[in-house]
């Protein structure tokens, strides 16, 4: 075998080599960005769901019922929405949105402290 040879069929190698060094780190990427999405549809679907059982606490106690709560600014470092509409809260990020059913209530949810309480057989929410 000359020494052309040999050396040709190095660089071969080493580009194949590269080519699925390439390839894995692409796959891997695609992976990794399938969990961050599934992180953050499970993280906003539990905000909903825990607002939606602080609104059915006080849906189910008596009248002169209040609590403050904090909502986050961001969940983890995903931003996201909130609205109430409808008997329904809505929680919208990027690439996630949940919505989940609610007791009928006046006023909005907001990011940060929230005052809920109920009057008159009536959820107030701040």
């Amino acid at each position: 075998m000359s020494k052309a040879q040999i050396s040709a069929e190095f660089f071969v190698f080493v580009g194949l080599a590269f080519l699925v060094a390439i390839a894995f780190e692409v796959v891997s990427l695609d992976q990794l960005n399938d969990f961050r999405i599934q992180k953050e549809s499970e993280a906003i679907k539990d905000l909903a769901l825990k607002l939606q059982k602080e609104l059915l606490i006080a849906a189910t106690v008596e009248d002169g019922y209040v609590r403050f709560f904090k909502i986050p600014e961001k969940i983890d470092t995903i931003n996201y929405s909130l609205a109430i509409q409808n008997s329904t809260i809505t929680v919208k990020s990027k690439n996630s949105i949940f919505v989940v059913s609610t007791p009928n209530v006046v006023g909005n949810l907001t990011k940060n402290t929230n005052k809920i309480n109920k009057t008159g057989g009536v959820i107030y929410i701040n």
